[in-house]
């Protein structure tokens, strides 16, 4: 055993005089029993300096502050997601003078997080963003709202915010305006604060309503007063009068990334469908109707709502569901063209000559290549389908077709010829095509214009009975083009009752 000599004033004496009196007035005692009380002070806190801040946090926590269970605190943590803590609760955190330190608010929060025993460090990149590292999900997300809180008033938003294992990102970018980097933070952060204030507000109406869609299987369809009394009055209501009363925004000029998950949410949250799936530029409508003019209309509305911005839609309709394709402009203008064409009548040239303009004022010819070949395949098979019902012809043969395709050349410009071998071979040579060469110029996608056009024709009025066998193509050298249009004859099985099996 070491023997020391110390120095003690009265004042040390008066600390130690509950050790002393424990210790039968034993002062070595009493200082050994300090000695070991440090040293566990000193392992559990790393120093005698942080268990006397700790021991002023208690203090402090004692009086400001309240002690929590951890399970309750998490409970609390997960109640509180997507709601945005009031102004005055982050000022009583961080004095509102550290707002415009962007950097220095790290050092503010990690210092709030030691206080207050969160096991959460905040870290700062430039340009502005913040790294959150430990502690639960939810306990990041709090740190975050608090974070995007005080830089609103310097008009810093949230660019990106993400999580991934222990670690939440946030992402911040300057913004025009507070309103803007306030909107920021309310859809990354405070998604539920409109709807949780308004429940709040309206608690006994939110609660019938919810117990009502709840106890009827989300089958409630939501109707705006104007729309309810046009349909009780027979009034047809305006098609996209739902979607500016559900978005709030006015149907025209959205852009289409934009508008597609908007009509998700317009026609999923009016109770209208059961879903609406996005695939790319894609909408499957997935509804429960059994009642062809119910699935119509609603075909009609939202076909209406893309068309109104300018998007050109074709709907496919099964028993359940509704698919939407969306087609590019060339796609728009085959069908606008197809149309114009059947109720043109006579001026099937003009109609023609401007989509031909259309097409050569698109500058990536490898794009409407395809798309031209589709849009002959689509005349040839309306061009048939008028001239049928014009001359009332019920059964197609290849004398019909030749007299029918020759009237075709002449309006399109084509100089051909047009020769029955027998009645199931025609032969057919176009010399000279004025689309394909449209200004003097050869156009391979105008050519595909004129071969799908014979396609289709073809296919309308054989059904899959006639192929066309090429002889001569001018894209591959040729000087014209020479087809054959077979019919091919299939053996009929004999009805004799011996061949029976």
């Amino acid at each position: 055993m070491e023997r020391r000599n110390i120095t003690l004033e009265k004042k040390h004496l008066d600390i130690l005089s509950p050790l002393l009196k424990k210790n039968q007035d034993n002062i070595s005692a009493s200082i050994r029993e300090i000695i070991d009380f440090a040293d566990i002070m000193i392992k559990s806190y790393g120093s005698i300096e942080n268990a006397i801040d700790d021991a002023v946090s208690i203090e402090r926590i004692e009086n400001q502050r309240l002690l929590v269970d951890q399970a309750i605190w998490q409970w609390i943590l997960e109640c509180s997601r997507g709601l945005l803590p009031e102004k005055g609760i982050v000022e009583s955190l961080i004095e509102p003078h550290f707002f415009s330190d962007i950097e220095g608010l790290a050092t503010q929060f990690n210092d709030l997080c030691i206080n207050l025993g969160w096991k959460t460090k905040i870290n700062f990149k430039e340009p502005i963003i913040y790294i959150l590292s430990g502690g639960s999900e939810n306990q990041r997300e709090l740190i975050a709202k608090l974070i995007c809180s005080c830089l609103i008033d310097q008009k810093i938003g949230i660019n990106v915010l993400s999580h991934r294992y222990s670690l939440t990102k946030l992402e911040m970018v300057e913004r025009n305006s507070q309103n803007e980097a306030y909107n920021d933070c309310l859809t990354q952060l405070g998604y539920l604060d409109t709807s949780i204030n308004e429940i709040k507000s309206r608690q006994e109406f939110w609660n019938y309503l919810i117990k009502t869609h709840i106890y009827n299987g989300y089958q409630m369809v939501t109707v705006h007063r104007k729309n309810y009394e046009h349909l009780t009055s027979g009034i047809k209501p305006v098609d996209t009068d739902i979607f500016s009363i559900f978005s709030g925004m006015p149907c025209i000029n959205i852009n289409l990334q934009q508008l597609l998950p908007v009509i998700k949410s317009v026609f999923e949250t009016s109770g209208i469908v059961d879903r609406v799936e996005i695939d790319q530029d894609t909408l499957k409508i997935f509804h429960s109707y059994t009642i062809d003019k119910a699935i119509k209309a609603i075909t009609r509305t939202v076909l209406n709502i893309l068309e109104q911005n300018g998007y050109h839609y074709e709907a496919i309709q099964t028993s359940s569901i509704i698919i939407l394709q969306h087609k590019t402009e060339i796609d728009g203008r085959i069908t606008e063209l197809v149309d114009n064409l059947i109720s043109s009548k006579g001026n099937f040239n003009h109609e023609l000559m401007t989509f031909l303009i259309f097409l050569d004022g698109i500058k990536d010819k490898s794009l409407i290549n395809n798309k031209a070949n589709e849009l002959g395949f689509r005349m040839g098979e309306q061009i048939l389908m008028e001239y049928e019902k014009e001359f009332n012809i019920t059964d197609w043969d290849l004398e019909k077709f030749k007299d029918a395709f020759s009237d075709i050349d002449q309006k399109v410009g084509r100089e051909s010829n047009l020769e029955l071998i027998d009645a199931n071979v025609m032969h057919y040579i176009v010399s000279k095509c004025q689309i394909a060469h449209r200004h003097g110029k050869f156009k391979i996608h105008l050519c595909n214009l004129t071969n799908g056009l014979l396609k289709g024709a073809v296919d309308y009025a054989f059904k899959g009975d006639a192929v066309i066998k090429v002889e001569k193509m001018i894209p591959s050298g040729d000087d014209f083009c020479e087809f054959y249009i077979v019919i091919e004859i299939k053996l009929k099985m004999p009805i004799d009752e011996s061949y029976d099996l």
